[in-house]
């Protein structure tokens, strides 16, 4: 339940505190110091059923009372009572001390209090908590305390058992038999005398102080010399002296000192105590004679009820109250709404206006739901002041939660969902719901989106409701379909024939301010004759044209609207057929490509053909906001191998050679160009570089190995070498480039290693103008001989182990890869480029991508029950084994957790251990392993559901969370390994013997059941059989019987077996339900679908900061409702979780964000200019030499012939 931070008028509380029983409460969410939550959210805070219904008294020693009808003062006040029925005691401390103008007043007729859990204390016999007042002037500080009674039970018990009195009389019959006046006292007596004592004692003008132990009424009470309440009398102060000499043993009277003060005394105090016991043996007299018949001696006395001191401790006392319910009661239906404002139901109009306008000022974000009790109680007391007050504030744009409920309800949006819906999705709602709607509709539907816009305080939707067009985004909206800046003229003008019918003046409106921000000379024409540039056909003409009687927006799916072309095709073939349906293929794909704006929506990854697993990973990377920003900004990062030629961290427990450093750069700088396009590009879905997934899989020391590579190296050395080589250096042919994105075919082929054979590439059509490719050329010797440097070799043909290297890496990335294994390869290749910020006790490197998932546990190795060494262990992602049948995160974290065997077993026992978390990072990854292996199968891969938790709270594996984590955690083991010895033996019962040829297959008791039942009919076949003269079959008579018994007896047990499985697991689910500090919420889930070696990978990512989830299907990326098949995989469709990763929720939405788009304007059409008309050799149809003279045609040429072992493989990628 969300915490609610409204507060409580004096009244309510008054009522609340005398109606709270602390014993009988959770501390957690007491009737007493919580706000019941909002009508129809929860259930209605009551005290619990067996609550004590008090009976206070005022103890007046201890108390300092205001005055009467005195108004409080700068001073403090205190009141101490005492319940007659269950004796506790509760002290009310209200404190002034930084009042100027206690409440009451003129503005603040009440204290208005608010909880201050920083005040609040718990001890064993003790509790307290604190409020303070609202109003400006006033704040004074309240303290509520509450202590259990000071005798206990095994106490009362001593006092008034009768058979401890008869032994007592019979000592002292037996010890004096002489003695008159002996008689057996009664628990009336023994209270009755021990209040004497007390009161005696805490009467300073008592001057007798002492009196002998052989007392002849106090041994019948507390037996010879006191012996048996000795230990009572010594709590209590009192004070046993043996006999010495002449003089007789006595028992002194306890001398407890005045108190300087009463009004900070803290019940310590020996008086106090007494005056608690006193109080007590009071109410255990009255409670006593009633019990047993027997005259109370203090009835005299009375037990005033403290009722009204409460109210004049509080200032409570004679509130303006409602007239009206002195003759009726209040309607149950409105109890919630009075003690959501923190007022009594008899409060008068004036104090219910007056404690709206409080919670109001004290829970601000709650307003609505205020607003919404002020109405239900005016509509049942139809009474002008709170009406009045209502309508002020619904005219003031406050909009309450029902009405707000209503308005949400009326757009087809469940309120359960309102949180989740942004503006688009209720602007699109609201026009869906008003295109066909008759004017009234239309009226309600603005109204509730006027409501919806205040509430959330959206201008966009107040202006749409209110009909006015002002700005270029509220244009659009009016013209609905998902339009966007984005969207063509064309499809503006289809959008905009479609709104003419609703409100044609407003969509001329809308398309005047869209024409004048576009400078459109298309729109302008619609504008002026009501026509586009060749579309002249509206969407609802062309829908009739082809046969469709439905409107535009009443169709749901609209891809059907194919089967009708084909249909008007062959019925009314024409013209008007053609262009009807090139308008609904427009309309259908102007609202498929505005479903999701470029600039608020993550892109897709186009596949290599059988890469979803790095597709998937690539995702995540991406949307893990610090990780993204390292590789952006690797060069921050990463090492500088000239300055340190050797890197002497370690990265995965081993030494990095310096090539291994520049093949993790090499990597880091090919991710870091994928993110720019992921960030950048105007499309939907991007290609990742073919060098980039080959480099994945590529050995790091052969990172060279890409042609891309070779050309940036060679292209580095030709600059180093410009000046030196002159006029004989080569000149880098150009490479080409394209604007076109990813998807639209001609992609950039910056490797010519991997793409072969990760997936065939189409034909490359031939470009006109392009020169044959021709031989390097050489230089003359005289040129030679001035050249201090020779030109650099080509690269030389690859050995044949470095191609086996790449087309290792190439096989691996075209084949079905482990995700797991690729993301630790992956942050293997980041880090060893990366410079070191440190190293941990093992000397591996610290970095900041280490810091975002590493967690540190401890292994406590324990023998003999007793806790012995601990070691500490780093990882990055906790690994759990295959599950074996249906499952959750806990139990799956409980088998890394629990105590278990960590060694081989020896003479001295088995070495056990548990762990337990010590670091968290930011990032929790859970490996769950689903790859397992059977003799009989082989590998296969387990299909068992995990559910997990969208919260997880890890105190349960943190020792140090919480004092009792240990000891609950090491109670949970012997009960789990119990739950496990039971569950063996179920499965033992249910799962043999086994009957397999029937046409619903048994086991277990029902197969027994099946067989008994076999044999109880041999006989009747015996019968058949002999009539036939076939010799029967021989059974012992007995045993069918024998396996019917069986049968009764297997079921009874697996009846027990699943109460005792049920009881365990109830014990195991509670048992750490209330350590909920250390909180992680789940950030994104890799899911599989398919089979061991082969399926699809795809990815759920938690956007937290518009609060929805995304599947990432590739180059799909689509957001996902359906959260309970991510958090419950139970079917094959739903596919099985593979990794999951949680996020610390205090900073969720700074590490999880998803979207990260800036797209890049679209190209402008480049500009056409003159061609320059060549001259041309009339004989042949050639163009002139001259024209085609360039820098590498002008160099002298070679006279020597092409060095074919120093030629390079051309391949054809």
């Amino acid at each position: 339940m969300t915490a609610i931070a409204g507060g409580k008028t004096a009244p309510k509380l008054v009522n609340d505190f005398l109606r709270f029983d602390p014993i009988n409460s959770d501390r957690n969410a007491t009737f007493l110091t919580s706000i019941t939550p909002p009508a129809g959210e929860g259930q209605q805070l009551a005290p619990p059923q067996g609550s004590c219904q008090h009976e206070y008294t005022t103890k007046h020693s201890q108390s300092l009372l205001p005055p009467l009808d005195a108004r409080a003062s700068g001073e403090g006040y205190k009141l101490a009572v005492c319940c007659k029925k269950c004796r506790i005691h509760a002290d009310i401390d209200i404190s002034y001390d930084f009042s100027e103008q206690p409440c009451p007043t003129a503005q603040d007729p009440l204290h208005h209090f608010l909880r201050r859990e920083d005040v609040d204390t718990t001890g064993s016999d003790r509790i307290q908590y604190g409020w303070q007042c609202s109003a400006r002037l006033c704040r004074a500080q309240l303290k509520i305390g509450y202590r259990t009674q000071r005798l206990s039970p095994e106490e009362r018990m001593a006092l008034t058992d009768t058979e401890r009195l008869k032994r007592a009389y019979e000592t002292m019959l037996a010890s004096q038999p002489n003695r008159e006046g002996l008689k057996q006292a009664t628990p009336i007596d023994v209270l009755s005398r021990l209040r004497k004592y007390v009161k005696d004692s805490l009467n300073p003008e008592h001057s007798r102080r002492s009196f002998p132990a052989d007392n002849k009424r106090f041994g019948e009470a507390f037996g010879v010399y006191g012996r048996d309440c000795s230990t009572l009398l010594t709590r209590l102060g009192f004070r046993y002296v043996e006999a010495q000499d002449e003089q007789d043993a006595v028992w002194h009277l306890p001398n407890p000192p005045m108190l300087d003060t009463r009004l900070h005394a803290d019940g310590s105090s020996l008086r106090e105590l007494l005056e608690d016991v006193e109080m007590e043996l009071r109410a255990l007299l009255s409670k006593t004679a009633a019990q047993t018949g027997l005259t109370d001696p203090a009835a005299s006395e009375g037990w005033p009820s403290a009722d009204h001191d409460v109210e004049r401790t509080l200032a409570a006392q004679g509130y303006p109250r409602y007239s009206a319910l002195r003759r009726q009661v209040p309607s149950p239906e409105t109890l919630p709404y009075f003690a959501s404002l923190g007022i009594q139901p008899d409060s008068a109009d004036s104090i219910v206006v007056w404690a709206l306008d409080k919670q109001f000022d004290a829970d601000p974000a709650r307003q609505s739901y205020y607003l919404e009790c002020l109405q239900v109680i005016a509509e049942t007391r139809q009474t002008e002041e709170l009406q009045t007050k209502a309508v002020l504030l619904e005219s003031g744009g406050y909009i309450s939660r029902r009405d707000l409920a209503r308005a949400y309800t009326y757009l087809d949006i469940p309120p359960g969902d309102a949180g989740a819906a942004d503006d688009e999705r209720i602007l699109n709602l609201f026009y869906v719901r008003t295109s066909d709607s008759g004017t009234e509709a239309k009226i309600e539907a603005r109204t509730a989106l006027k409501k919806i816009g205040h509430a959330r305080q959206s201008q966009r939707l107040i202006r749409a409701a209110e009909q006015t067009i002002e700005t270029y985004e509220e244009a659009l909206d009016w013209l609905g379909n998902g339009a966007t800046r984005d969207t063509s003229d064309e499809h503006l003008i289809i959008f905009a024939a479609t709104k003419m019918e609703e409100n044609a003046e407003l969509t001329r409106t809308a398309m005047s301010v869209v024409a004048k921000e576009r400078k459109s000379d298309s729109l302008n024409g619609w504008l002026l004759n009501g026509q586009g540039d060749g579309c002249q056909m509206s969407i609802e003409e062309a829908l009739r044209q082809v046969g469709v009687t439905d409107t535009w927006s009443s169709i749901a799916d609209k891809s059907q609207l194919i089967i009708y072309y084909d249909l008007a095709r062959a019925d009314r073939p024409s013209e008007k057929t053609e262009q009807a349906i090139a308008v609904i293929q427009s309309a259908v794909e102007a609202e498929s490509s505005a479903l999701h704006s470029s600039e608020t929506w993550p892109v897709g990854l186009t596949s290599h053909g059988n890469t979803c697993y790095l597709n998937s990973l690539l995702q995540y990377y991406f949307s893990i906001k610090p990780l993204r920003d390292i590789v952006l900004d690797y060069e921050a990062y990463a090492l500088d191998t000239v300055r340190y030629p050797a890197k002497e961290e370690r990265v995965g427990h081993r030494k990095i050679s310096t090539e291994e450093v520049r093949g993790g750069q090499r990597f880091a700088k090919d991710l870091k160009q994928l993110f720019e396009r992921m960030i950048t590009s105007r499309s939907e879905h991007v290609r990742p570089e073919d060098d980039l997934v080959c480099r994945a899989f590529l050995e790091m020391k052969d990172y060279a190995l890409l042609a891309s590579t070779v050309r940036e190296a060679k292209a580095a050395h030709d600059a180093k070498t410009n000046n030196v080589l002159g006029n004989v250096e080569e000149e880098e042919e150009p490479e080409e480039t394209s604007t076109l994105p990813a998807s639209e075919g001609t992609e950039r082929h910056e490797s010519n290693a991997s793409s072969v054979t990760l997936q065939d590439d189409p034909d490359v059509p031939m470009q006109n103008g392009g020169l044959p490719p021709t031989p390097p050329d050489s230089p003359n010797k005289e040129e030679l001989s001035d050249i201090a440097v020779a030109p650099p070799l080509p690269p030389r043909r690859f050995s044949t182990t470095r191609e086996q290297a790449l087309e290792k890496a190439q096989e691996k990335a075209k084949a079905q890869q482990d995700v797991t294994e690729v993301h630790d390869d992956v942050l293997f290749k980041l880090r060893a480029g990366m410079m070191a910020e440190g190293t941990d006790t093992s000397g591996e490197q610290e970095d900041r991508l280490r810091r975002l998932f590493r967690y540190s546990m401890v292994e406590t190795s324990v023998k003999g029950g007793i806790d012995g060494k601990k070691k500490e262990l780093l990882d990055m992602a906790i690994t759990i084994p295959p599950p074996s049948e249906a499952t959750d995160i806990y139990t799956v974290l409980d088998q890394v957790f629990d105590l278990q065997s960590i060694g081989e077993t020896t003479e001295a026992g088995i070495t056990e251990g548990y762990k337990s978390l010590q670091q968290l990072p930011p990032l929790l990854q859970i490996n769950i392993t689903r790859i397992d292996y059977d003799k009989a199968k082989g590998a296969f891969k387990s299909e068992a559901c995990v559910k997990l938790e969208d919260e997880l709270y890890l105190d349960r594996y943190v020792d140090t969370s919480h004092p009792q984590v240990l000891a609950k955690r090491k109670a949970c083991w012997a009960w789990r390994q119990q739950l496990h010895s039971l569950r063996r033996e179920r499965k033992a019962l249910n799962d043999a013997p086994q009957i397999t040829d029937k046409p619903k297959d048994l086991s277990g008791a029902l197969a027994i059941a099946e067989a008994g039942q076999y044999l109880h009919e041999v006989s009747s076949v015996n019968e058949d059989l002999a009539s036939i003269g076939i010799e029967g079959l021989d059974i012992p008579p007995t045993l069918a019987s024998a396996v019917l018994e069986d049968t009764t007896v297997q079921m009874a047990r697996l009846v027990d077996l699943e109460g005792e499985i049920a009881s365990l697991e109830l014990q195991l689910k509670d048992q750490f339900r209330e350590f909920t500090a250390i909180k992680y919420r789940l950030a994104a889930v890799f899911f599989h679908r398919g089979s061991y070696g082969h399926g699809h990978y795809w990815i759920y990512i938690h956007d937290f900061e518009n609060d929805m989830w995304r599947v990432y299907n590739d180059e799909k990326v689509e957001e996902f409702k359906n959260i309970h098949e991510i958090l419950e995989a139970n079917t094959w469709n739903h596919g099985t979780p593979t990794f999951a990763v949680y996020v610390q929720d205090a900073g969720k939405t700074d590490i999880i964000q998803p979207v990260c788009r800036a797209p890049e304007a679209a190209p402008d059409p480049p500009a056409v200019s003159d061609v320059e008309m060549q001259d041309m050799d009339q004989t042949n149809g050639t163009v002139h030499p001259r024209s085609t003279i360039s820098a590498r045609s002008s160099r002298a040429e070679s006279s020597g012939h092409w060095d074919r072992n120093r030629e390079v493989a051309v391949t054809k990628w």
